[in-house]
């Protein structure tokens, strides 16, 4: 098959293996896409009908759902970032290390088409990812977007009404929370120095359940402008993954350690897809 990058002056089966090989990677995201849309729109309706009847104050039966659907969506995804490493940049970085570099308009001609065959597949790939990303949201959304802000404020407020009047177990002096928990958490009496349990109330240990939905939320904007950028601005991918994780932290501070290694995961992900272009 790559004996045809010996050919040095005419190689009109080359110019013709290029081609095929677009085409079968465009006719490949096309299918995948296709599957993506027959999915996710049969999904949403028992998305809302899973959510409206889960009594679960954490929604973990519509949680599963989503994660599951999610699931089948980043199996599509690896699919194609398997596929555009074995059959597009491999094609490419074998046909770049084997063509010579001639003067002749004729060599010239398909180091053209090599380059202008890696630039529409890219594209091509960057426009599956836009659907994916579109996707994803359809999804997270179909049961209606929460309003999560004005839940954690009616937390802190309900956490203000308690914070005073905690009371030893042992001793019944007063015992002041300093700050709001999201799980159960021992609190020392300052007075017998006895060992607590303060347990917060299902609204803020939910707190914690959403918390970076919430965080998310609050950084949408940026998220928005980074996916509206053509091409892709990852100065603003970053902007937003910071802006997010810092809000999170705020939310959540005591998580604040562990974020902070999901984020820098998050950042070498992104930076490592990058180079791959």
């Amino acid at each position: 098959m790559f004996g045809l990058f010996d050919k040095k002056y005419h190689n009109p089966e080359l110019l013709e293996m290029i081609g095929q090989a677009q085409e079968r990677w465009f006719a490949f995201l096309d299918k995948l896409e296709n599957r993506m849309h027959e999915m996710c729109t049969a999904a949403v309706p028992e998305i809302r009908e899973v959510f409206n009847q889960d009594t679960d104050p954490y929604k973990r039966a519509h949680g599963h759902m989503l994660m599951g659907l999610h699931g089948q969506i980043n199996q599509m995804r690896q699919k194609a970032n398997k596929t555009k490493e074995e059959s597009i940049f491999y094609f490419i970085d074998r046909a770049t290390t084997q063509l010579p570099d001639f003067i002749s308009s004729a060599g010239r001609e398909y180091h053209d088409k090599l380059r202008i065959f890696r630039l529409d597949c890219i594209n091509r790939h960057n426009i599956f990812e836009e659907k994916i990303a579109w996707y994803t949201l359809m999804l997270n959304n179909a049961a209606g977007e929460q309003d999560l802000e004005t839940f954690y404020r009616e937390q802190l407020a309900a956490f203000e009404d308690i914070r005073n009047k905690f009371t030893c177990k042992q001793c019944g002096g007063n015992i002041a929370i300093a700050k709001i928990f999201f799980i159960a958490t021992y609190i020392t009496c300052p007075f017998c120095q006895t060992q607590n349990t303060f347990t917060p109330s299902t609204g803020a240990q939910m707190v914690l359940h959403q918390a970076r939905s919430l965080a998310e939320q609050r950084t949408a904007h940026l998220l928005k402008a980074y996916e509206a950028s053509k091409p892709k601005n990852s100065q603003l991918y970053q902007q937003y993954l910071r802006s997010m994780f810092d809000e999170w932290n705020k939310i959540v501070p005591d998580m604040a350690t562990e974020n902070e290694k999901f984020y820098q995961r998050m950042l070498h992900d992104h930076t490592n897809s990058i180079n791959h272009y």
